[in-house]
Parts: structure tokens; C-alpha cells; sequence
């Protein structure tokens, strides 16, 4: 509730104007943090959502990790302070700058959306010496039943690796000494009202991991 002393001290400032509520926004990370240790869940905050720096130091200093889309945002979880170890590496298009930025500050994983970005990062990881931990953006075909222009999880969709191309990925990926799968990565839309699509998504992504661990990978 915005009290009447901030309600007066908001008639003196120019529109338009951002007010952030920090007493909310501890109240709700800590119920958040609470409700993921039920189930061991690692809770990295989607920086493009607000990167303010303010809201993301409440966040790094809960232990919350950083989702990151972009170069700037990777450079911006690090000026913040969230660990290199909380900070991962998702989106399209990453450029060989960006992901050699993130190289050097050895953050924790790389979300890849093709087998193509995955062999350039496996090059530039073994041209420092490393070995880059990645996640595969797969596309479930699962309908959020969102708006169309913000839906991702199809197989009409442009974003991330079609099912049927997972064999052809696998295949490869024992010669890729440089780069390390560690996890799956999904994201079907935005603004999604039913959470019996979540639901849909759970059951496709166990159908999805029993797939790999029938392919003996973990």
C-alpha cells in the first residue's frame, strides 16, 4: 500500500516516473526462495524484465541467479554482483564477442538454440582453453495458448531445437570436446494465463529427459 507521505512527495515530480516498492519486493523474493527450497529449485531472475540496479541488487543479495539474453546484461549481472556461478546465458543470436565476454567470466552455463551455435561456442571455449557448460533450448510443440506473435513453443516457431533434430545433435556432440551438456532449456511464450499449459510442459519435458537417459545421457 503506498502510504500518504509518498503519495504527497509523488505530486512534486514530472511524469512519466518509475516507484519501486523494496519493502514488496523483499516480502515477495523471500515467500519465492521459501516456496523453491521445497523442491531444491535454483531461482535465476529474467534481467530484461526490469535492470534496474537497485531491484537487481535486492535480488543478487537473496541468492537469486541471473537469466541473461544479451552481452550486456551478462556484463551487467557481474558489475552487480550475482556469482559467475549464478549467471546464465540464453538468446538468440549471441555474437562471438559476447560469448567470449561471457567465457571470461567463466558464468555457469549457455543456454544454445542450434547445434550450429553450439559448435562456435565449443570453438571459441577451446580456444581458451575451457569447457563451456550448455543447456539445449528444445521446442516442446506445446501451445501456451497465448498470442500468437508471442508464442515460442511450436514446431512453427522459430526458437530452439525441433525434436526431430535431437538425434542428428546427439551425435555430434561426443567430438565437441569443449563444451559440456548439463541441462535442458524450454520456453513456450509469455502472458500465459492457464497453468494447465505448465502442466502439458511438465509431461513433455519428463517424455523429453526419459529420451536422452534411454540415449544414456543424464
Amino acid at each position: 500500500m503506498i502510504s500518504k507521505a509518498n503519495i504527497e512527495q509523488f505530486s512534486n515530480l514530472e511524469t512519466p516516473f518509475y516507484f519501486y516498492d523494496i519493502k514488496l519486493l523483499r516480502e515477495t523474493i523471500s515467500e519465492v526462495s521459501q516456496l523453491a527450497q521445497r523442491h531444491d529449485f535454483h531461482i535465476h531472475y529474467a534481467i530484461k524484465a526490469n535492470s534496474n540496479r537497485r531491484i537487481l541488487t535486492e535480488l543478487q543479495l537473496s541468492g537469486f541467479g541471473a537469466d541473461c539474453v544479451s552481452g550486456n546484461e551478462v556484463k551487467l549481472a557481474d558489475e552487480v554482483g550475482f556469482s559467475s556461478e549464478k549467471i546464465l546465458f540464453a538468446g538468440v543470436g549471441k555474437t562471438d564477442k559476447e560469448i567470449n565476454a561471457a567465457l571470461d567470466l567463466n558464468i555457469k552455463a549457455f543456454n544454445c538454440e542450434s547445434a550450429q551455435e553450439i559448435e562456435v561456442l565449443n570453438d571459441l571455449a577451446r580456444n581458451k582453453g575451457k569447457i563451456a557448460e550448455i543447456s539445449i533450448r528444445i521446442n516442446p510443440n506445446v501451445d501456451a495458448k497465448t498470442h500468437k506473435y508471442i508464442t515460442t513453443g511450436l514446431d512453427e516457431n522459430k526458437f530452439g531445437i525441433n525434436q526431430a533434430e535431437l538425434p542428428k545433435l546427439i551425435a555430434i556432440l561426443p567430438a565437441l570436446k569443449n563444451v559440456k551438456l548439463t541441462g535442458l532449456h524450454f520456453h513456450i511464450g509469455s502472458q500465459i494465463t492457464d497453468m494447465n499449459v505448465f502442466k502439458g510442459l511438465c509431461l513433455r519435458v519428463n517424455e523429453i529427459q526419459s529420451w536422452f537417459l534411454d540415449q544414456g545421457i543424464e
